[in-house]
């Protein structure tokens, strides 16, 4: 039953598509798909009831010095662990600045920023 599904799927793909081979295949990419448009600074503005309306780790963001960031896929690669997670759905400035006994988080940590920047806190 598995190889008729397999041979049906691999059908109707892509030819080149990966279907010789053992493993299951891939699904095409859907080329109707339209990418998000990047947020412009200031262009979005959230309450910190919105920020508070994702606050675990697998829905993760927080205000940092008056800005939201959508961090949850930072998450794994923090080298802090999960202790980033205390500060999901809150305004975590005082968190990022008491890091390291007061002296806050790196130059390097603050340049990563942009990238999971998503609009301004209210």
């Amino acid at each position: 039953m598995k190889k008729m599904i397999f041979a049906l799927i691999c059908g109707l793909m892509v030819v080149g598509a990966g279907c010789g081979s053992a493993s299951a295949p891939t699904p095409a990419a859907n080329t109707n798909q339209q990418p998000s448009p990047a947020v412009t600074p200031g262009s979005k503005t959230y309450s910190l009831s919105d920020v508070a309306a994702h606050s675990i780790a697998s829905d993760c963001w927080m205000a940092i010095s008056g800005k939201v960031y959508d961090v949850t896929s930072y998450i794994p690669n923090h080298p802090g662990g999960d202790k980033m997670v205390a500060g999901c759905g809150k305004d975590a400035t005082s968190m990022f600045d008491r890091i390291k006994g007061g002296k806050g988080h790196s130059d390097y940590a603050k340049s990563l920023e942009t990238d999971y920047y998503i609009g301004d806190l209210k």
